[in-house]
């Protein structure tokens, strides 16, 4: 049980709101740009003068070792203000981004406002693009402001409880039922290679209703897989899974020492203090703490449409090893509702995860045709096709 309480001085939360009030419209670090965007009310308009904190993520092996009570190690990368038209560029140092990135090259970073959190991942020395992140004011899932409009200021989450190791779907692959489809087979490789480990992207939930439900999607983390998992030869339609550990992480939104603070009902344990400051509410997330392992597979009725243009034919005996496929987000692809097991409470119609992987050298779908048949692909080819189903005959 997570009883540990944050002790903030009412000197540094003093720091943290003059500097907010300070900050002029705009500014930002220099350096790599690594994400825009524009924030929103619900209503649609634009929402100047809004502080835009940009924080780094510790990797898997920290998130893994962490006890109840302890704070996620974050790093503050960048800040900026959004402009008169609500936009906003978080710019970063190449050399603090190239440190903050992970074995697979990627950056696991989670943009903090006053009115939302969003987690996202970057490759700093493969994106040349920044990574476009909206936010619409929430008033559920933010930290909000005094009536008079100056933000409380967000601690950061601590780990409150591990929670139950959870499925996600790193791999699909397809074979349509028919007559000349017998004996024709596909399997899954997710592994660690000799030049990095594999990752997959999986999504996170948030809520500021409370521990037990309300969660909505946070973005998504890249979480790295460092053994081989290779999954038995299948004649159907395919998930291929592996488990996730989970942790239930807790942050609060704290006003400053001595003022007024209005106290949000709130379903689970929130602290009415952190040192002097009061506390305005909770927010409760459900993230990953690094790959668990173990196997497990799924098997729709179903396979996605191809169309005809997208089929390459193949002669029996052919193997097709499709490495080399982008990222996919399989729909519901992790499963927190089970992870969290809390009784009366039905946290997946709440919020489900997801997760995504981007097929390379080592995570690969194999196909091998036992008859003449076609692979075809949903977008592509099967050169780059995201996803591929196997089947006797090519489509109209």
């Amino acid at each position: 049980m997570f009883h540990r309480i944050l002790a903030v001085s009412a000197a540094a939360i003093l720091l943290a709101f003059v500097a907010a009030a300070s900050l002029p419209a705009g500014a930002a670090s220099s350096g790599v740009t690594v994400a825009t965007g524009i924030i929103t009310s619900p209503g649609g308009a634009a929402m100047p003068g809004v502080r835009v904190d940009l924080y780094t993520w510790p990797p898997d092996a920290v998130l893994s070792a962490m006890q109840p009570g302890q704070a996620v190690p974050r790093t503050l990368l960048a800040t900026a203000t959004t402009s008169s038209a609500g936009s906003y560029a978080l710019q970063v140092p190449q050399a603090s981004l190239s440190k903050a990135a992970a074995k697979t090259g990627y950056a696991n970073l989670e943009i903090d406002t006053a009115v939302g959190i969003r987690l996202f991942s970057y490759q700093p020395a493969q994106s040349s693009a920044p990574v476009t992140v909206n936010l619409v004011s929430s008033k559920s899932a933010s930290c909000g402001s005094y009536p008079s409009g100056t933000p409380y200021v967000f601690t950061g989450f601590r780990l409150e409880r591990k929670r139950a190791n959870a499925w996600a779907v790193v791999g699909q692959g397809y074979i349509l039922r028919q007559r000349h489809t017998r004996g024709d087979s596909l399997t899954f490789k997710y592994t660690e290679g000799s030049g990095h480990s594999q990752d997959s992207a999986l999504g996170a939930g948030i809520s500021g209703y409370g521990f037990d439900a309300g969660y909505t999607s946070a973005g998504s983390h890249e979480s790295t897989v460092t053994n081989a998992e290779g999954y038995a030869p299948e004649h159907g339609n395919t998930w291929f899974r592996t488990l996730f550990q989970t942790g239930q992480f807790r942050g609060m939104c704290i006003g400053l020492a001595g003022t007024n603070v209005h106290r949000k009902h709130q379903h689970g344990k929130c602290p009415k203090k952190v040192g002097h400051a009061p506390v305005h509410k909770c927010l409760w997330m459900i993230h990953s703490r690094g790959w668990f392992g173990g196997q497990s597979t799924l098997h729709p009725k179903k396979a996605p449409r191809t169309p005809g243009v997208n089929c390459a034919p193949h002669d029996p005996g052919d193997k097709f090893d499709g490495d080399h496929g982008s990222a996919i987000k399989w729909s519901h692809g992790f499963e927190l509702g089970a992870a969290l097991d809390i009784k009366g409470v039905n946290l997946k119609a709440s919020f489900n995860g997801s997760a995504h992987t981007g097929y390379d050298t080592n995570a690969v779908m194999s196909f091998r045709f036992h008859r003449k048949g076609f692979l075809c692909g949903t977008n592509a080819s099967e050169a780059t096709a995201a996803i591929l189903v196997q089947r006797a005959n090519k489509p109209r």
